[in-house]
């Protein structure tokens, strides 16, 4: 699998028809569903190391001998 920089734009043809369009939608929704139902779990983790969520441990916002602000 690769990453692309640049983003990439589908053309679709202007002479379909609503009904044609809809059916488009519907299949490539259903497909989404189905690859969502069974990666789950790695399509996550490889969503978080693309975009640098790897870590998302609470950091430490005090030191604990710092003096409370209030």
């Amino acid at each position: 699998m690769s990453t692309r920089d640049a983003p990439f734009t589908f053309r679709i043809p202007e002479y379909w028809t609503p009904a044609e369009a809809l059916a488009v939608y519907e299949l490539l929704s259903e497909l989404a569903d189905v690859i969502w139902s069974h990666y789950d779990v790695a399509l996550m983790e490889q969503f978080r190391s693309q975009h640098g969520y790897g870590d998302t441990s609470q950091p430490d916002l005090f030191d604990f001998d710092d003096p409370l602000p209030f």
